[in-house]
């Protein structure tokens, strides 16, 4: 009876860093799968550049859409927000090449803030909010491109591999210090924790959850940004499934659902690495795109139900 007492501890212990580390080893078994699947060509020096590619649209979302996910809300429209950003820098360059970025990041935040208001001051559940934002602004790129807008093809200066990767790297530093050293990180995780319990402690609930969401906006405007100038064309398909594989990649990387203190930035790291080594590694072994839908599908559920906090939650927002 002394021995298995002794080792319940230690098994409890175990079991506590197997479920801390998750989404690492989740990250290191795709990583091992479409290695030998691709036959050694994943991590090839011709395929890591789109392996980083995919990373940096997915996770440059997904780092912000921590903040998000902390105040226990969802945003079901950062692709539409892409799209729309994009199209709005297209129609921009036609007056000066210097107002593209400008007006695609300033669009991102217009509909970022439009997304907080619907939700902070409306009280609209933000799943609902932000699904129809994402049909309105969905509707307003077709509406605008009718068909599509190109930008000049100089403008792919602006997509060298030394410039997105000193871009991601910034906005890592930042989202990470702001999420995990400074109060407005601390807020968001309060708010979601507990709004009411966040509101007597002295924060500004509707102003943090606001600030979230315009965030994200912004993020998405940049996004946007450098989409456009990738393919230098801005059609209704730009961005188009983003916020799924954004949603994925950050509950691929562990981040709970219902929000508050268990949220952590790594997660969106890590969950954005595992999407973009996963979609590289589908493509490299062949697998058709319905297979491709079908197995993020599989995985989402299976995120989800993982992810979920039953007992102290009774809804996703």
């Amino acid at each position: 009876m002394k021995e298995k007492r002794r080792l319940r501890p230690d098994g409890r212990k175990v079991q506590a860093l197997l479920m801390n580390n998750i989404s690492f080893i989740g990250l290191i078994l795709v990583v091992v799968l479409f290695e030998i699947l691709s036959e050694g060509l994943l991590l090839g020096k011709r395929n890591l550049m789109n392996i980083f590619n995919n990373f940096f649209t997915i996770g440059m979302i997904s780092m912000v859409y921590t903040f998000v996910l902390s105040i226990g809300e969802l945003d079901l429209s950062v692709g539409a927000i892409v799209g729309f950003s994009a199209a709005m820098g297209a129609f921009a360059s036609k007056i000066s090449l210097w107002l593209i970025l400008p007006v695609a990041v300033l669009s991102g935040i217009a509909i970022g803030l439009l997304n907080g208001f619907t939700i902070a001051r409306l009280r609209v559940e933000s799943f609902i909010g932000t699904l129809a934002m994402s049909f309105v602004v969905r509707g307003l790129t077709t509406w605008f491109l009718n068909g599509s807008v190109g930008v000049p093809i100089q403008m792919r200066y602006f997509d060298k591999d030394w410039i997105k990767v000193t871009v991601a790297v910034i906005t890592m530093v930042i989202l990470y210090f702001t999420f995990e050293r400074c109060s407005f990180g601390k807020h968001c995780r309060a708010v979601g924790a507990s709004k009411e319990a966040a509101r007597q402690s002295g924060v500004k609930v509707e102003s943090v959850r606001l600030l979230a969401f315009t965030l994200c906006g912004l993020l998405s405007g940049l996004v946007g940004f450098f989409t456009l100038i990738r393919a230098c064309t801005a059609s209704s398909n730009t961005g188009n499934a983003l916020e799924f594989d954004v949603l994925l990649a950050v509950l691929f990387g562990g981040m709970p659902l219902t929000g508050g203190w268990t949220v952590r930035f790594r997660a969106a790291v890590i969950g954005s690495l595992a999407m973009a080594v996963l979609k590289s590694g589908m493509s490299l072994a062949g697998i058709d795109g319905l297979i491709q839908q079908v197995v993020q599908g599989a995985i989402l559920v299976i995120a989800v139900a993982l992810s979920f906090d039953r007992k102290n939650a009774a809804v996703i927002k």
